[in-house]
């Protein structure tokens, strides 16, 4: 008797797993950027980068990260970690700075720096240091909620074309049903629409599969525009829960 593929709904999706570290590093020195993101590749972390200290407080008002990686060379590095320690009080971020003397090490570390990094910057050796710190920046992670959610998602995989339809959705990433398979790690471009919002569009990662034709995605690259229309949706549905709470589960991304 040949098997017949279950719908999205009557399937239990596989345990979701956890998405390694986001970081942003602050620097405009190419050597300090290839050491550290050669580090943050060997912990299995995601990168982004700010080439100032003004463009990295922008990021840092719209994204939550679990580590700052600080040259301090920069102008106003110092009044960055300040700012970064002022605005996250209850919940501290991970920063590590870049130090090339002990007068600047004290200093920032007075400022409130977790872990300062010496030249010269050894990727191996940074990555200890990152994988001694997980525990510091997986508790300080965010836990996002998952929205049962189904609508159309186009993907392209390889260059081809392939449809999909989403099972439920996070601001991290979503989970998508379809009848052709996709091995952990792949990557591929998306799109979907929202309901009663915007289009998303933008590159993930298949971190998990399932026999039954389920795969859990990570988001890995949005523009601004769409981060914002996602994060408005999750949030509208958030203020909602309070007051009529479903049981939905969660999971730490």
């Amino acid at each position: 008797m040949s098997s017949i593929a279950k719908s999205p709904s009557e399937v239990t999706p596989a345990p979701e797993t956890s998405a390694g570290p986001e970081f942003l590093v602050v620097c405009t020195d190419p050597s300090v950027f290839r050491a550290v993101a050669t580090a943050v590749r060997k912990v299995n972390g995601r990168l982004n980068c700010a080439p100032a200290v003004s463009s990295a407080h922008d990021y840092l008002t719209r994204r939550k990260v679990d580590g700052v990686v600080l040259d301090l060379r920069l102008e106003g590095a110092m009044e960055l970690v300040l700012q970064i320690r002022a605005a996250n009080a209850g919940k501290p971020m991970v920063i590590f700075a870049c130090a090339r003397h002990d007068a600047e090490t004290q200093c920032a570390l007075r400022a409130g720096v977790n872990f300062v990094l010496r030249q010269p910057l050894i990727p191996d050796k940074i990555a200890n240091i990152f994988a001694l710190s997980t525990a510091m920046m997986t508790s300080e992670k965010r836990r996002y909620s998952r929205y049962p959610l189904m609508v159309p998602v186009e993907l392209e995989v390889n260059g081809k074309p392939a449809e999909s339809t989403m099972s439920n959705l996070s601001e991290a990433g979503m989970a998508i049903w379809s009848l052709q398979t996709y091995p952990r790690g792949s990557t591929l471009r998306f799109s979907f629409e929202l309901p009663f919002g915007e289009r998303i569009e933008g590159k993930a990662e298949v971190t998990w599969t399932n026999s039954d034709g389920l795969a859990g995605v990570r988001f890995n690259i949005l523009n601004d525009k769409a981060y914002s229309s996602l994060s408005n949706w999750i949030a509208l549905r958030n203020a909602r829960r309070g007051a009529i709470r479903p049981a939905i589960p969660t999971f730490t991304a």
